[in-house]
């Protein structure tokens, strides 16, 4: 991410947006294109936020790498030379990570094309029309602006009592970079995120035990799209289990331990959390400015 130096007197902006995901680079370009003078404050070293780098875009990417190498093995031909049907995660993982690359480098054209700063590191409130920014290796760079667009995103909540630095636990973040293509994951969460990998691995021939801790899967959906939903799950061989929730995670050398507070103690190669998120605004200093 490019970051020219400023004198004193070029430090004031009509406009500062601190996050260069969607929300950030919506506004930024709208305020440019208005005829304002934007900076971009990003503590990443591109820019697109977790859409681009560990939600939206790798996973779709993903998704669409995993579709064709399904077609591929449908294949008539490749059946009649009984090519075996096996999938290879970090492979696939490598496609999509192409995938973002092109788009951060796309994504970052946009700011050039429209003079936009981009400024690398962590901002932090001062006051209501100051900021800092704390850059690696200590620095710090002050700015003011006459309006701020908070455009933090969030982060998968991760509780206190399991360990992450597992190597076969993950969140939705990490899971992209997996090193090994598991037999069986236990996914706890079945919201929008637990439901696309449950679907994504499932057909990898991953076995999936979905740990639900309500009655239904995506109850803020119409019940009959709920239920289609389920059915092709079913038809995938998903487990779903609703109406659980974890009493404790035993991360093992081989594998991850989920034991619910049914009683039940659930086995798999990989464990991906995925209950709720958290806002990225614990850091921002936002008690100075009331």
């Amino acid at each position: 991410m490019s970051d020219s130096l400023n004198t004193d007197a070029e430090q004031h902006y009509d406009w500062i947006v601190i996050g260069a995901g969607p929300a950030g680079e919506g506004g930024a370009m709208k305020a440019a294109k208005s005829g304002k003078r934007v900076l971009v404050i990003e503590r990443y070293f591109q820019v697109g936020g977790g859409a681009v780098h560990w939600g939206t875009i790798p996973s779709k990417a993903l998704r669409r790498a995993i579709y064709h190498a399904n077609i591929t093995h449908e294949n008539p031909d490749y059946r009649r030379i009984e090519v075996a049907k096996t999938f290879d995660f970090p492979g696939l993982m490598k496609w999509a990570c192409d995938v973002v690359s092109e788009q951060a480098a796309l994504r970052e054209s946009f700011y050039d094309h429209n003079n936009i700063r981009l400024c690398e590191g962590e901002a932090r409130f001062v006051d209501a029309h100051t900021i800092e920014v704390h850059k690696a290796g200590g620095a710090i760079e002050r700015f003011t602006a006459d309006a701020f667009l908070i455009a933090t995103g969030s982060r998968p909540y991760r509780p206190a009592d399991i360990d992450f630095n597992h190597p076969r636990i993950f969140d939705s973040d990490t899971l992209l970079d997996m090193k090994i293509t598991p037999r069986s994951a236990a996914i706890y969460g079945a919201g929008v995120i637990g439901c696309e990998y449950a679907s994504m691995l499932a057909n990898m021939d991953v076995e999936i035990n979905l740990i639900n801790n309500r009655a239904a899967l995506l109850e803020f959906l119409d019940t009959e799209i709920a239920d289609a939903l389920s059915y092709h799950f079913a038809d995938k061989n998903i487990l779903m289990r609703h109406n659980e929730t974890y009493e404790s995670v035993e991360g093992q050398p081989d594998d991850v331990i989920v034991n619910l507070k049914s009683g039940k103690r659930i086995r798999a190669d990989v464990l991906l959390f995925c209950n709720g998120r958290s806002g990225n605004s614990d850091n921002l200093g936002l008690e100075t400015i009331n």
